[in-house]
């Protein structure tokens, strides 16, 4: 526009019409290159004359600009349309047992800054919506976020949620039930959302594995100060009736085993989570797997580790009987697990009754993926009221 002001996006005259501009955002949202009006004409099946109302009104708003083609039969390259992913930001907050974790992503869910900070490791009894609002304040300042680009707030925390009253129904890894954070809303002009960590790590793993074409059958296995985790078939996240469904990490594995969280015994989340490194010797991450390379395959951090995989393995093949899917872990220890993913697979084939090949484990594409998913929530509801 010729003053460089950008217009307010309008209300549609009908529910098709707004349709069919989302369908045409959507296109060139998920074009990884720009695209020519011809080619939006022809793959969504919709006229040029539709198509350049559209491409002027979302040009207007500054929801898409004008690129260039790279391909071209000579002459002057025909011009394409691409999203402008900096027009706004998502943020997605993470509370674990001793963190809490920031990140803001673009449009694009490229990360635009990311910070974690410790917390005093003691049982909550609430969650401290001053120390979170400070920090998360902080935050923004530092990574110079402008807040009127940020679209809200999705606070991932571990838990049974209930999307209706958007309580945490109980939360065993921070000790908590029946809470909200009513108070920290108040607290700020932002929208904000809440989910369960692991379904929030899931949606992230979806929406990776859709733009790469790979397979939307999949369970992601979440590992943290908790395990928890989601089921995808064709795509779609199963609920079940209780939301309970996910809760992989209270799998009983071991009979009277070590106590878990949730107050029984021999649940998998008692043998796999980092709480083994950070609470029980007293150490953070980096500096128990900074002593297991020193160890050299041999000393007390290293044999640690092993009956973690162990027992990590044990959960992986009870969920590929049940699942017959891939198998995804994500979370916090996944950057530690590159080098161990060939013990990890030789494990599970050996417990495997069928001695399959154990292809279908694989690590997730993000070790953030629970906070990135959170975010992501931000950005999808942006986009589907455009």
């Amino acid at each position: 526009m010729a003053n460089g002001k950008k217009k307010k996006l309008m209300p549609t005259a009908t529910e098709r019409r707004r349709k069919t501009r989302n369908s045409i955002y959507r296109f060139i949202y998920n074009s990884a290159e720009p695209v020519s009006r011809q080619d939006i004409s022809s793959s969504l099946d919709i006229s040029l004359p539709t198509v350049h109302q559209n491409i002027t009104e979302l040009m207007d708003a500054g929801l898409i600009r004008a690129g260039e083609i790279k391909e071209s039969s000579g002459g002057r390259p025909p011009v394409g349309y691409e999203i402008d992913p900096d027009i706004r930001y998502s943020l997605g907050i993470e509370i674990t047992y001793n963190h809490f974790r920031f990140w803001v992503g673009d449009l694009k869910q490229k990360e635009i800054a990311y910070k974690s900070i410790d917390i005093a490791n003691t049982e909550f009894d609430d969650i401290d919506s001053d120390a979170l609002k400070n920090n998360m304040d902080r935050f923004l300042e530092e990574s110079n976020i402008p807040i009127d680009k940020v679209l809200g707030i999705t606070i991932a925390i571990p838990g049974i949620f209930d999307d209706k009253t958007e309580k945490i129904v109980i939360s065993p890894t921070l000790k908590m039930k029946n809470f909200h954070l009513s108070d920290f809303k108040k607290k700020t002009s932002l929208p904000v959302s809440v989910m369960n960590d692991a379904s929030s790590a899931g949606y992230e793993e979806r929406r990776i594995r859709q733009i790469n074409g790979e397979s939307l059958d999949f369970v992601s296995l979440n590992l943290d100060d908790g395990v928890g985790g989601a089921i995808f078939i064709n795509g779609k996240k199963i609920d079940g009736k209780t939301g309970h469904n996910g809760e992989f990490g209270h799998m009983r594995i071991v009979p009277d085993g070590r106590m878990c969280n949730c107050g029984q015994r021999g649940c998998l989340e008692a043998y796999t989570t980092k709480l083994r490194i950070t609470r029980d010797l007293g150490i953070s991450v980096e500096q128990f797997f900074d002593e297991v390379g020193r160890e050299q395959g041999r000393g007390p951090r290293t044999a640690l580790f092993y009956d973690m995989l162990k027992y990590l393995a044990i959960g992986i093949v009870n969920l590929r009987m049940a699942y017959d899917c891939d198998i995804v872990v994500g979370g916090y220890l996944t950057e530690y697990l590159g080098p161990y993913m060939d013990y990890l697979r030789a494990t599970v084939r050996n417990l495997d009754p069928f001695n399959e090949e154990v292809d279908y484990l694989e690590l997730a594409k993000t070790s953030k993926s629970v906070i990135q998913g959170a975010a992501w929530l931000q950005v999808s509801k942006f986009i589907n009221e455009i």
